[in-house]
């Protein structure tokens, strides 16, 4: 579990983007953070992700406070999957999953993984040795998302994974993660824009609106529909 605690985070020291901010990142739950843009939504990310040091605040992880840095955050279970790029273009799809074999302690445990793995991703299967450049961007997601899932994931943040898919791919993805969450245990936090999809699949919410939570708590309900009608008005 990791938690912030009254974050203040920004990009300078006359701009802050992130105001008093704490919120609760679960293992075994599908969590949203919401809002406008620039609402704070990718900056509260990349804060708990260790890419932006917060200006004032706390975070810890499972109770103890911590410095997040990416490379820590790793050994610990926690991936992100970032908004863009989602694969390495000019390496097949089997290369860009084997960048996972440094956590293997043998090649035959990394092959036995991944094996376990593509029984989720059936689609990869027979393109393993394709450039991963030449797939569609929703089996470029489901690449990215396999990458991660070789190294038993505890929490995976996700930036805007609906970004260049078509409708009925960003359902695909959404519902693969809730039953990747469902199936594996592990938690998964998404920032997104593409609500009336994702929200069906999600347990809890965060909802930003100029660097503030303004909601928290489950995906559903009349509090929640009042509050997202008062933030995304026209």
């Amino acid at each position: 579990m990791l938690e912030l605690h009254n974050i203040k985070a920004g990009y300078d020291a006359r701009r802050m983007v992130l105001h008093d901010v704490s919120a609760v990142m679960r293992q075994r739950a599908v969590t949203v953070i919401m809002g406008p843009n620039g609402a704070g939504k990718s900056t509260m990310l990349r804060v708990m992700y260790g890419l932006l040091k917060s200006k004032a605040g706390t975070i810890s992880l499972h109770g103890e406070k911590l410095q997040p840095r990416p490379q820590n955050l790793v050994e610990e279970g926690i991936f992100m999957v970032p908004q863009g790029t989602r694969v390495f273009r000019t390496m097949t799809v089997l290369e860009n999953l084997e960048l996972a074999t440094h956590f293997w302690p043998s090649r035959a445990g990394f092959d036995k993984k991944l094996k376990e793995v593509l029984e989720h991703f059936p689609d990869l299967t027979p393109r393993l040795h394709d450039m991963a450049g030449n797939l569609s961007g929703g089996q470029q997601q489901m690449v990215a998302l396999a990458r991660v899932l070789i190294n038993n994931p505890k929490l995976v943040f996700l930036d805007e994974p609906s970004i260049g898919l078509s409708p009925k791919l960003i359902q695909d993805i959404f519902k693969k993660i809730r039953t990747l969450c469902d199936q594996t245990g592990a938690g998964f936090v998404v920032v997104e824009h593409n609500l009336k999809t994702l929200l069906p699949l999600v347990d809890y919410a965060y909802i930003l609106e100029q660097g503030r939570v303004v909601y928290d708590g489950l995906a559903e309900g009349k509090a929640l529909d009042k509050m997202l009608a008062a933030t995304f008005k026209a």
